[in-house]
């Protein structure tokens, strides 16, 4: 990584996949983790069950990809409905947004194609001319935003609160990665990166980091970004 010109950080590249009919629909959820106790059956033999009111309730596509170790958004809807056929009571739930569609990533410059497509629960992916398109990681932030319904994973909800809080001219620091405990002065926020001077061999350097790589300093902190820093 070259300390001279802009020094690139890792961005996540995006593709929308399709997955298998049969995952979705009225069998598109499970529950997975929680509490299990031991009981007699019927036949004599010990057996074990989920403890009623323990686990957590999953969509069965998203689920299953992001165990194989991909970086998943699946955008949701709230909608009302009947707890049950016998009560009037209606609760809050989340749907889907697509009937068969959610959005994959994995890190740029890495190839997990063959991974992917090894998969039972995809079915294929959105392109062109027979070649996946890519899609910006600012648009997905974007969708995060109006589609997460509250289930976003840590990491996403990292990347959006970091892109949120970071304004240009803001002084920020550096808490992950190779360039880890330096300070910058914010010059641009675009998508999941951040744009900002970095003072370094007597001079700025500039630098574009993951957003969620960054922590913004309150106002009046040691000047950085050409008086400085910590370089």
């Amino acid at each position: 990584m070259s300390m001279m010109g802009q020094i690139e950080a890792q961005e996540l590249q995006w593709y929308a996949v399709r997955v298998k009919r049969k995952h979705v629909g009225g069998i598109g959820t499970a529950t997975v983790g929680g509490e299990f106790e031991a009981y007699r059956g019927r036949d004599g033999r010990m057996r074990k069950r989920r403890i009623s009111g323990t686990g957590q309730r999953v969509f069965l596509p998203e689920h299953l990809l992001k165990r194989a170790g991909f970086e998943i958004f699946l955008p949701v809807k709230k909608v009302m409905k009947r707890r049950n056929r016998f009560s009037p009571e209606r609760i809050c739930i989340s749907q889907p947004l697509l009937v068969d569609w959610l959005f994959v990533g994995w890190p740029v410059g890495e190839s997990r194609w063959h991974e992917l497509m090894a998969l039972d629960v995809v079915s294929g992916v959105m392109g062109t001319g027979g070649y996946p398109v890519s899609l910006p990681e600012g648009r997905i932030l974007q969708l995060m935003r109006q589609w997460g319904g509250g289930r976003l994973d840590a990491k996403n909800k990292a990347r959006l609160k970091a892109v949120q809080g970071l304004r240009p001219g803001d002084a920020a620091r550096i808490v992950a990665g190779p360039l880890q405990d330096h300070d910058l002065r914010v010059v641009e926020v675009r998508g999941p990166s951040v744009k900002g001077l970095m003072a370094m061999l007597g001079g700025d350097v500039a630098v574009e980091v993951r957003a969620d790589w960054i922590m913004g300093l309150p106002a009046g902190s040691t000047d950085v970004g050409g008086a400085g820093g910590n370089g």
